[in-house]
């Protein structure tokens, strides 16, 4: 729209008759009265118009199904919005409040547990879990240096992966794909899934960490001292939420709905290897729909959340951190958030620079959530699409992450 003002000034120039005009300033003027338009346009535009009309130029040259983000601070959700679609088929619109996976984002909740043990007293960072496990777990090559729970929580306890990520998913149906379809990863790690069958949480760890466990192997633990180096670790993590189970006298999964339900006043249903539950369309990063995959070690990566559910989990996190929230005290909060050593990461939070939050990633979905403990702003990026060896997907997932950096403060 053009202002009172602006209409003026190009009244006060116009000539009687246009005939009166020269060809070439008749062109002049329109071209100035164009570009008088547009810029009135655009200042009229509203940052979050910006940002939606700069994600969807993103995502219409993008590889990506569909994505959504948020940007949140402690008062209120800033941005919300989803590109794309849940179904590429279908062309279903991606979701702000469908459930998708989060990964191992996940893991977040194992702190919030672990803390929430803390302040009850039944728990302390520095008890050796060999204390509070029903079957002992034992660095072979350092049998005399007990793993803690700090250990586990910090991704320094010396327990590996290994082999055990190919032993610890199962899938629901039949595996029929082609290598070429589905990425060489991909197929190798699915037909080694489709051998497994579900195990309960505490038998997995038992077989897999106890010296006369059936998946026991030296190679589960590294050459390391526990709490000497950080090595992200599932099979921790889970151990990590075996022992809240075991404290709490409640199975981790319903531990979690407990806690979403009661605090984050969330609906229930937010786990994926629950018979039942909605599960979400996800693709390899072919854009070839994955088949039903469940986790036997679910805290570590099994949780399905909106975007919507998300940025408000974004927005009681820093709220907390700056001692706003019922869910912990705050000293709790900046103790989960943080590290005494310079290189380790928190309490199942992971620390870059001023940015606390966590990612996500696995077959058919990718997933960044972090705030600056600074700034107060946080930010949330999904998409039901894995970006395991293909850089130009992961790259497209980042420039969507720093668009968003670059309005966080705008808003």
């Amino acid at each position: 729209m053009i202002t009172a003002s602006h209409w003026l000034a190009w009244r006060t120039i116009q000539p009687q008759s246009m005939e009166q005009i020269p060809l070439e300033m008749t062109r002049i003027k329109i071209a100035f009265l164009l570009a008088l338009t547009l810029s009135t346009r655009l200042m009229g535009q509203s940052n979050q118009e910006r940002l939606t009309e700069d994600l969807s130029k993103h995502f219409k040259t993008s590889h990506l199904p569909g994505f959504a983000v948020a940007i949140v601070n402690a008062d209120s959700i800033l941005y919300q919005e989803s590109f794309g679609f849940e179904n590429i088929q279908t062309k279903t619109p991606f979701s702000l409040s469908k459930r998708f996976y989060v990964a191992s984002i996940t893991k977040t909740f194992i702190g919030i547990g672990l803390m929430k043990l803390l302040e009850e007293g039944k728990l302390a960072l520095s008890t050796p879990i060999n204390d509070i496990l029903p079957f002992e777990v034992v660095n072979p090559h350092y049998k005399d240096n007990p793993i803690t729970v700090e250990h586990l929580a910090r991704h320094t306890s010396s327990i590996l992966n290994g082999n055990l990520a190919l032993k610890s998913w199962y899938l629901d149906d039949e595996f029929d794909f082609e290598k070429k379809e589905i990425g060489k990863m991909a197929f190798n790690d699915f037909t080694s899934w489709a051998k497994n069958t579900k195990m309960e949480l505490g038998d997995f760890l038992k077989e897999s960490l106890s010296s006369e466990g059936s998946l026991y192997s030296k190679k589960t633990f590294s050459k390391t001292t526990p709490g000497a180096h950080y090595e992200y670790s599932n099979v921790g993590a889970a151990l990590a939420a075996y022992i809240i189970e075991l404290k709490t006298g409640v199975s981790f999964d319903q531990y979690v709905e407990n806690f979403i339900t009661n605090e984050l006043h969330f609906k229930p249903g937010v786990w994926r290897h629950h018979q039942g539950n909605e599960l979400p369309i996800t693709y390899f990063q072919t854009q070839v729909e994955a088949p039903i995959h469940r986790p036997s070690l679910y805290p570590t990566g099994g949780m399905m959340l909106s975007c919507e559910e998300l940025a408000l989990y974004v927005k009681e996190m820093i709220n907390g951190y700056e001692g706003k929230s019922q869910i912990l005290h705050q000293d709790s909060f900046l103790k989960m958030m943080s590290s005494p050593d310079i290189g380790k990461g928190g309490l199942f939070w992971e620390l870059n620079g001023d940015t606390i939050g966590h990612n996500g990633g696995n077959y058919g979905v990718t997933c960044f959530m972090g705030f600056d403990k600074t700034t107060g702003i946080g930010k949330l990026f999904m998409t039901n699409i894995s970006s395991y060896k293909n850089g130009n997907l992961l790259q497209e997932m980042i420039a969507i992450w720093k668009k968003l950096s670059q309005y966080e403060s705008t808003l």
